[in-house]
Parts: structure tokens; C-alpha cells; sequence
């Protein structure tokens, strides 16, 4: 029995899938440009308070305002105030101090600021108890929140990696 040649090549790149790089720059692309329509629609609502905020102020200067028109006045400027100072807060900083303490462990699923009170609501999955004991420590250590609690959590034992799914309530701090 005659045994035949292996041929082997051991120079030859391996079979890579070009498509896979085209399909991560299109989502790129489509990410790219659901936060460009985002920032654009921000960036209408601020202009949209601005001209608000013109009018009232030139509105109040030219004459006074009717009994009736007056407290529909003060409601437009109150309303317009809690806008202005929610865009004045400092969203990045908030935002850059959760996803510095974030790791792969971690998976959060949401996030629930409100801005008047200074409270953040976080909720998301952990890979176990321990990881979520050890965010709850990092997330204490942020100059921007304190007093973060865990308000409820759930093993999930019918998951096959029995994550813990939790919800966390922070006081959030503005500082200067």
C-alpha cells in the first residue's frame, strides 16, 4: 500500500470574513447617526427655550401682564427655568463617573436621573453577588454620587449563569 504526500501549507493567511467589517461599520454608521439626530433634537429644544425665555423677557418689559396671562406667564418662565438648569448641569460627569466604574461583570440596563431631586436610579444585571457588592464600592468612591444603596435585586435561576438583576438608588452631587 502506497502512501500519498501530505501537502501541507503553513504560510497561508487564514480565511478571514470581510463582511464582518462592513456590517460593525454600518451599525457605526447607524449609531453615529441616531446621536447626531439626538443632539440635533436637543439642540432644537434648547433654541426653542431660548425663544421662549426672548419673548417672555420682552413681553414683561413692554406691558404688564393681564391677571389671567400672568400665571400663565409664570408657569411658561418656571417651566423654562427647570430646562435651562437641566442643561446646565453636568450630564458628562455623571455619565464618565458610572462608565469608569462600570466593568465586564456588570450590565447596566438603565438609567434614571432626576435632575430636581439629585437622585440616579440604576438598574442592570450582575454575574454574581460579589460583583455587585464590589460596583456598589466603586460607585461610592465617585466624587459625583453617594450614598448608593442597593433598592432590590433577583437571582435569576432561570438563566443558565444565574445573574443577579439589580436596581440602585444614588444621591447625586453637583459639584461647583
Amino acid at each position: 500500500m502506497a502512501m500519498r504526500a501530505l501537502t501541507l501549507d503553513f504560510l497561508r493567511a487564514p480565511h478571514r470574513t470581510p463582511w464582518v467589517g462592513m456590517l460593525l461599520l454600518v451599525l457605526g454608521a447607524l449609531a453615529l447617526g441616531q446621536v447626531a439626530n439626538h443632539e440635533r433634537a436637543l439642540a432644537g429644544q434648547i433654541e426653542l427655550a431660548d425663544a421662549r425665555l426672548e419673548i417672555l423677557a420682552k413681553g414683561s418689559k413692554a406691558k404688564p401682564a393681564q391677571p389671567a396671562d400672568a400665571e400663565a406667564q409664570q408657569e411658561e418662565i418656571r417651566r423654562a427655568n427647570e430646562i435651562l438648569q437641566q442643561l446646565a448641569l453636568p450630564w458628562s460627569a455623571l455619565f464618565m463617573a458610572i462608565e469608569t466604574s462600570n466593568d465586564k461583570e456588570i450590565a447596566l440596563l438603565a438609567i434614571h436621573p432626576d435632575a430636581g431631586k439629585r437622585v440616579l436610579r440604576l438598574s442592570g444585571e450582575a454575574k454574581n453577588f460579589d460583583a455587585l457588592l464590589a460596583y456598589i464600592a466603586r460607585l461610592e468612591q465617585s466624587p459625583m454620587l453617594s450614598q448608593v444603596y442597593l433598592s432590590s435585586h433577583e437571582l435569576r435561576l432561570q438563566d443558565a449563569e444565574k445573574p443577579v438583576r439589580f436596581a440602585l438608588v444614588a444621591n447625586w452631587a453637583v459639584q461647583p
